[in-house]
């Protein structure tokens, strides 16, 4: 049945209708009218993602008034006629409250009148849920971390808990995203995490409490640059390995002393290598700063903190260190000059060396050392190397200036003069060659090993000042008894007290000493000890013009029994701050000095002598010594 046919019979209808009847179906239908548009609540369905508003059409909106809260209505697609506004085309709804799963009754009317009255009935579906699929594997602790809900979420406001602090989060399509950097999490550590769903600035429940654990972080494994690296080559880049794939980064090259950046500096990012190119050279003997802000792996996980490498571009090569001091050095010594750096080839090596004081051959032993060969050097003799202005390393970076170093060759010979009981030598030291001999004696008695330190602190002393002994001649012998002082014994290892070996008219084997009588503590016979036979024999061949021989404890100095040394004694024990004993040696000691070895100098040869006991078994200063001795010669 078409259009015109029903319009037909409508027509006829009411022409055909008795006219009261009319008037009923009018009412009616007005009255249907009515219900359907005023009386019958209109079905909304509440959206927590959407903007919830139906399309309706509603006169004068300026006069509506709401009835019952929850909602609050409003509306859109306003028309107006001036400022009077006639109609709006959509109705929107706004939850007030937490919004509560059912079914809630709105309604409004033009200045609150029950006729007119617009009913809505809202379905409201349950809040979203949160899901947990994306936080079972370990998850980025410096990328926004995202949460999915059963459906988007513009009504509620999110928060997320952890580590006792608090992030707001922002919503997305399918959820919601929270920055975990504001709440300082960390990689490779496990945290307990609580979502938080708000309205109106208060918690309206929490739809999610878990543990999530963050990535491990990027690791820089290897590179050709470490930190604290002095460069010796010239770099076009450098390289670090990391764990881990890499998706991006920021780099930054500085100068060390003012923080100038380093321009046209490229870094890029393959697999898991970090490549810093360099568009030209870094200018040498400078300090610099590379910084690796932010190395961004493919998993999202990133360095655990900035990384700094500090480090310098050298100049060309610098002698690092010399295997000799600047005397004493053997004639012969193969001296070595470490460079700090890898030197030129070997050919070129021999025409940046120059040698003076003597004849010595140059080559190049390693790729960092060179070695300077003596040949035959005088003794004391004064010699210097100078490595020369323009010296190459390996990578053809030239030093800028000349190094030099000086030195001198021993200045004394050595000699043994003999073996202890137990095959230990007998060493005396020379210096000078010409000249009246001045002899130095120390540890006669093992236990007194003070004496030894001093003489080898002497020899030193004479070492390094051989300009102080031009026309003398000095003789030292630091250890008579070396058996005694490796075993702490006053005596050599056959229980002889070698001081009282010497053939003087009072000469007995049994001997008292410090601690009483000793059978045989002075030998079979005179000289029957052969440390103190070849004390003999040397101090006879020498023949010194003085002879100092150090003991103790006792802090005095004794010359010898015939005066030849008084002078001399007083000086030194004025100089030291001794007590002069000269000529009391009868009442110095409590027992009876027998075959005494200075005793027997004096007497035998009429060498002038005296006796210095030391303050300490152990200890002796060159400190305190020092001018006394030199006061000597």
């Amino acid at each position: 049945m078409n259009l015109t046919v029903i319009r037909r019979k409508f027509t006829d209808f009411i022409t055909q209708t008795p006219k009261k009847y009319a008037i009923l179906v009018g009412v009616g239908f007005f009255l249907a009218l009515y219900v359907l548009t005023f009386v019958v609540p209109k079905p909304v369905v509440f959206s927590y993602s959407g903007d919830n508003c139906i399309r309706r059409i509603s006169l004068f909106p300026q006069l509506l008034k709401q009835e019952k809260a929850g909602f609050e209505l409003s509306h859109k697609g306003i028309k107006s006629v001036g400022s009077l506004e006639v109609l709006a085309t959509r109705v929107c709804f706004k939850a007030t409250e937490p919004p509560k799963a059912g079914s809630s009754i709105v309604a409004e009317a033009p200045l609150g009148v029950i006729l007119g009255r617009t009913t809505y009935n809202i379905t409201v579906p349950s809040a979203p849920k949160a899901k947990t699929e994306t936080l079972k594997a370990p998850v980025p602790a410096t990328k926004p971390l995202t949460i999915k809900l059963s459906s988007s979420d513009r009504v509620y406001t999110y928060y997320l808990k952890g580590n006792d602090d608090i992030t707001r989060c922002t919503p997305t399509n399918d959820g919601v995203s929270c920055d975990p950097t504001e709440l300082r999490f960390k990689q490779s550590a496990s945290y307990k995490v609580t979502l938080e769903r708000w309205f109106d600035n208060k918690v309206v429940e929490t739809p999610l409490s878990t543990t999530i654990d963050t990535l491990k972080a990027v690791s820089v494994t290897s590179g050709t640059l470490t930190n604290k690296q002095v460069v010796y080559d010239k770099p076009t880049s450098f390289t670090f390995n990391t764990d881990k794939p890499l998706r991006s980064t920021k780099v930054a090259l500085e100068n060390a002393k003012d923080g100038s950046p380093v321009k046209n500096v490229v870094a890029k990012v393959s697999g898991k290598t970090l490549t810093v190119s360099l568009a030209e050279q870094l200018a040498r003997e400078n300090a610099y700063r590379l910084r690796i802000a932010s190395l961004e792996a493919t998993d999202g996980s990133n360095l655990i903190e900035p990384m700094t490498v500090e480090f310098a571009v050298s100049g060309g090569p610098k002698v690092a260190s010399v295997n000799v001091g600047t005397s004493k050095v053997d004639r012969n010594a193969n001296i070595i000059l470490t460079f700090d750096q890898p030197i030129s080839d070997p050919s070129v090596v021999a025409k940046y060396i120059s040698f003076t004081g003597g004849t010595a051959v140059v080559s190049r032993i390693t790729e960092t050392q060179i070695a300077v060969k003596l040949s035959s050097l005088p003794l004391c003799q004064a010699f210097s190397i100078t490595v020369l202005k323009d010296f190459p390393s390996k990578y053809s970076i030239a030093t800028k200036s000349d190094w030099k170093f000086s030195s001198r060759t021993i200045c004394h010979t050595t000699g043994i003069y003999g073996y202890s009981l137990k095959g230990r030598p007998l060493v005396a030291y020379y210096f000078g060659a010409s000249g009246p001999v001045t002899m130095y004696v120390g540890a006669i008695h093992g236990n007194e090993s003070s004496s030894s330190v001093l003489m080898k602190s002497w020899i030193d002393e004479l070492e390094a000042n051989p300009a102080k002994l031009s026309g003398k001649r000095v003789v030292v012998v630091p250890t008579t008894n070396p058996d005694g002082v490796a075993a702490g014994t006053r005596t050599n290892s056959r229980g002889v007290n070698l001081s009282r070996n010497f053939p003087t008219s009072n000469w007995t084997s049994d001997i008292n000493d410090t601690d009483g009588k000793h059978i045989g503590g002075g030998g079979s016979a005179p000289l029957s000890e052969p440390e103190s036979k070849a004390l003999a024999v040397l101090t006879s061949q020498l023949s010194p013009r003085l002879l100092l021989s150090f003991h103790a404890v006792g802090n005095l100095v004794i010359g010898d029994p015939g005066g030849l040394s008084a002078t001399m004694a007083a000086k030194y024990a004025s100089m030291v701050g001794y007590r002069n004993a000269t000529g009391t040696s009868s009442s110095t000691f409590d027992y009876d000095i027998t075959g005494a070895y200075e005793d027997w100098s004096y007497r035998n040869m009429g060498i002038q002598s005296m006796v210095i006991e030391l303050g300490s078994y152990t200890y002796a200063s060159i400190g305190t010594h020092r001018q006394a001795l030199w006061a000597m010669l």
